[in-house]
C-alpha cells in the first residue's frame, strides 16, 4: 500500500500495531522512551517489535535525556530518527547521532514570528518539525494561514486536529511534508483497534 504524503505514528507499544503500521506504508513509527513515563516502552518489547518490523524507519521519543544516552539508546535498537518531544539546546541536539524530529506546539497565542525565529534556529541541526496544538482541536480556518507559513519554510508534519474529513483538503492547502498520528492506546479511551487511522490511511491511499 502506497500512501500519498509522508506519515509518522508516534505512541507505538506493541508489535500488532507497529506491522499494521507498516503494512499501510507508515514511514516512520514511533516509540515513548521517555525515562520517567509510566507508559515508556520496555525494553523486551522493544527488541521484539524492532526483531519483526521491516520496511519502516524506526523513532525513539525522548523528553529530557542526555544526548549520550540517547544515543545508547539508539544504537542498542537501531532508531534511525530521534524524535524530541521537548526543546533541546542545539549543542544539545549537535551531540545526537541520529537525524532530529523536533516536536513544537501551537496555540491560540503563539506568536508567529517568534516561532519562525525559533524553527530558523534549529532547522541547521534537526531534519524535520512536528507541530501539536493543545488549544486547537482541527486544523481549520483558524489555523491553516499560520500553518502554511510554516510549511511553506521548513520540513512540517502536521501532528494534530486531522481526520477522515480533513486530511485531503489539508495537505492540499497547507502542502506539509507529512502527517503525524497517534498510535498504541492513546487513540482514544476505550478504543482499543486503529479504525481512527485506517480511515485516514484510506483518505490519503495512492490511486
Amino acid at each position: 500500500m502506497g500512501l500519498r504524503t509522508s506519515v509518522i505514528v508516534n505512541g507505538i507499544n506493541n508489535l500488532s500495531d507497529a506491522r499494521y503500521c507498516a503494512g499501510m506504508g507508515v514511514d516512520i513509527i514511533g516509540f515513548n522512551l521517555k525515562l520517567d513515563d509510566q507508559e515508556r516502552v520496555q525494553p523486551e518489547t522493544l527488541k521484539e517489535i524492532t526483531g519483526w518490523v521491516s520496511g519502516v524507519k524506526l523513532a525513539g521519543e525522548f523528553t529530557r535525556a542526555r544526548p549520550e544516552l540517547i544515543n545508547e539508546l539508539a544504537e542498542e535498537f537501531g532508531l534511525d530518527y530521534i524524535q524530541l518531544d521537548t526543546p533541546y539546546l542545539i549543542d544539545e541536539i549537535e551531540e545526537i547521532k541520529c537525524p532530529v524530529i523536533q516536536k513544537i506546539f501551537v496555540n491560540k497565542d503563539t506568536v508567529e514570528s517568534e516561532l519562525l525565529e525559533m524553527m530558523e534556529l534549529y532547522s541547521p541541526v534537526v531534519h524535520a518539525f512536528i507541530v501539536y496544538s493543545d488549544d486547537f482541536q482541527r486544523v481549520d480556518e483558524t489555523n491553516i494561514k499560520f500553518l502554511q507559513d510554516i510549511a511553506r519554510q521548513f520540513t512540517l508534519y502536521i501532528g494534530f486536529g486531522l481526520d477522515k474529513e480533513n486530511v485531503s483538503a489539508t495537505l492540499k492547502t497547507i502542502k506539509p511534508a507529512g502527517i503525524g498520528l497517534q498510535g498504541g492506546h492513546e487513540i482514544k479511551p476505550g478504543l482499543k483497534d486503529f479504525d481512527e487511522l485506517q480511515e485516514i490511511f484510506e483518505e490519503i491511499e495512492e490511486a
